[in-house]
């Protein structure tokens, strides 16, 4: 399903006091959801080595990308068009649908490409 909906808040913050996330609270029709957030992704000193993708960067980049913004304060008040799956915002885009952001499958690729690099210099080794 997809939908319109609104940026109402934009929220950076620890999870168990060792991780870090990220995620946005959208309003759809005037029920809540959350795109992101501990669900998603964690990033942090026990979250990852330093090694591991930078899931967090990558996820407020994104963000400001799709809502053509250049500080993570002016996303609030963004519309977005929004991709429900089994109750959950599983992407965003901008409104024209034209970029889309599906943090599943982009952190999948970024973990991927990771091991794809170690595995290329344990190879040379």
């Amino acid at each position: 399903m997809m939908e319109i909906g609104t940026i109402k808040a934009v929220h950076i913050y620890t999870h168990r006091q060792l991780y870090v996330t990220a995620e946005l609270e959208l309003n759809l029709k005037g029920v809540k959801y959350t795109f992101g957030g501990h669900e998603v992704f964690l990033s942090g000193m026990n979250g990852g080595e330093s090694a591991d993708p930078p899931y967090l960067g990558r996820f407020l980049y994104r963000c400001m990308q799709v809502c053509r913004v250049d500080n993570w304060d002016e996303l609030k008040s963004s519309k977005v068009l929004v991709e429900i799956r089994h109750g959950k915002v599983a992407a965003i885009a901008d409104v024209s649908g034209n970029n889309w952001f599906d943090p599943a499958k982009e952190f999948e690729a970024m973990a991927l490409g990771k091991e794809q690099i170690e595995s290329g210099l344990k190879d040379k080794s």
